[in-house]
């Protein structure tokens, strides 16, 4: 465990967030990337994932994972400790309205005016997106991860090729150049991207087939291409995922990975 801190000194303006982490873990990138967005300073707290949890840790999160987010909104105020990576985004959204989210205005017991509609729908949107890709794209990335070299592998390629052409692809026709046509990242890209880079930057012939990053990219995915490849460039989405340490760790420990993946 080590302890690293993206705070200036304690100001009375923002609360006291400490976020039990691992930089290799896309789950954690999500909420790395929501608390960069919102401008909320916090301590992270480095876990190691390759040894057993220790006891304390487990006592924050019995289920062993990352992240584990603590919130103290004043210092005489309890903390609140969360788990589960979309939960944690949600309340953070939640708490500070900004251009993640679109703004709804409460309605009481008026008629939705149009613009309370629209923002409405584009929530809808936003976590439609989120749920096909989470329940159509994401588990052929662990799959791949156990499958073996060659036919295996190429068949989960085409898989999630095809879906990404015919699920994906379609609900960024708008992206101008983020979802919905924003024109900063939305919570779509926050919750998105952490798996999408990787995907893309595992497709090296050693973790996943190289045609996967090539057709991610190509001509078949005219809308999907496109905002992969802006969101891969954008310093607040790919921070603090680094490629060049990351990557090598995986293939050492592949034979270990498939192992756990192979039945997926």
């Amino acid at each position: 465990m080590s302890t690293t801190s993206t705070t200036p000194e304690a100001n009375a303006q923002y609360p006291m967030i400490k976020m039990y982490t691992n930089h290799g873990c896309g789950w954690c990138h999500r909420v790395h990337i929501t608390l960069k967005e919102l401008g909320l300073p916090f301590e992270e707290v480095l876990v190691d994932l390759d040894n057993p949890r220790p006891e304390w840790f487990l006592q924050l999160n019995p289920r062993g994972l990352v992240p584990v987010f603590q919130y103290t909104p004043k210092p005489s105020s309890p903390t609140i400790t969360l788990t589960e990576s979309a939960a944690i985004v949600s309340f953070l959204t939640d708490l500070y309205p900004s251009h993640l989210l679109p703004s709804i205005t409460p309605l009481g017991t008026s008629p939705p005016s149009s613009g309370a509609t629209s923002a409405a729908h584009l929530k809808y949107r936003m976590t439609f997106f989120t749920d096909t890709y989470f329940t159509k794209i994401n588990p052929l990335m662990f799959k791949l991860v156990g499958a073996d070299q060659g036919a295996p592998q190429s068949k989960i390629v085409d898989d999630i090729i095809t879906l990404l052409e015919t699920e994906i692809d379609p609900l960024l026709v708008d992206a101008a150049p983020f979802f919905g046509g924003s024109q900063k990242i939305t919570v779509v890209e926050a919750m998105t991207t952490p798996f999408t880079v990787r995907l893309y930057d595992f497709s090296n012939d050693e973790i996943f087939p190289a045609s996967l990053a090539e057709r991610m990219t190509g001509p078949t995915l005219p809308n999907f291409s496109r905002w992969v490849k802006l969101c891969m460039e954008h310093p607040s989405l790919t921070e603090p995922w680094d490629k060049e340490y990351y990557v090598p760790r995986i293939i050492e420990r592949l034979p270990l990975a498939k192992k756990k993946y192979a039945a997926h």
